[in-house]
């Protein structure tokens, strides 16, 4: 029986936190794990239709994380942040670890997040329909997004406050 982490995820300082709540949360359920992956931010802001939250570059060992998204967040109901960066970082975990096929991995996401969290919970909820989300992590009318990649040592830096 895989343990709830609600708990774990609410009691989490920062970004560190969340990102090896994910890892093992992932490695309880599904048995697999991945050493090495890095995180890091870009403005990728967002248009008037839609948004990347995070992507995977695949062969690579780093996710990166929508800079604008995670501030649109704290400006609009910073109780999100920690759902939305654990379903977020859920989803891109388990692209590094070989599902890359989209709809798979959304489908994965969920069950993982209704398994550990329960099916009414944030994180489920991001899961299974983000557009529901989308006024919390888009700028209306369009954000542009900025050039640069900033890499962090997520031990050092406290991104949720």
């Amino acid at each position: 029986m895989i343990p709830k982490i609600s708990e774990d995820l609410e009691k989490a300082e920062n970004l560190e936190d969340v990102f090896d709540l994910v890892k093992e949360t992932v490695r309880k359920t599904t048995g697999e794990s991945r050493a090495g992956i890095n995180l890091g931010f870009m403005e990728l802001g967002n248009s008037s239709n839609g948004i990347t939250n995070a992507f995977y570059p695949v062969g690579s060992n780093i996710i990166v994380l929508n800079k604008s998204a995670i501030r649109r967040i704290t400006q609009t109901d910073p109780d999100y942040l920690k759902p939305y960066l654990f379903t977020i970082l859920l989803h891109e975990y388990l692209h590094s670890l070989g599902y890359l096929d989209e709809r798979t991995t959304r489908i994965l996401t969920y069950r993982i997040c209704t398994q550990v969290l329960g099916k009414h919970h944030v994180s489920s909820e991001l899961a299974k329909d983000m557009n529901k989300f989308l006024p919390l992590v888009m700028h209306p009318g369009g954000h542009p997004a900025y050039e640069g990649l900033e890499l962090i040592e997520i031990s050092e830096d406290d991104y949720i406050g």
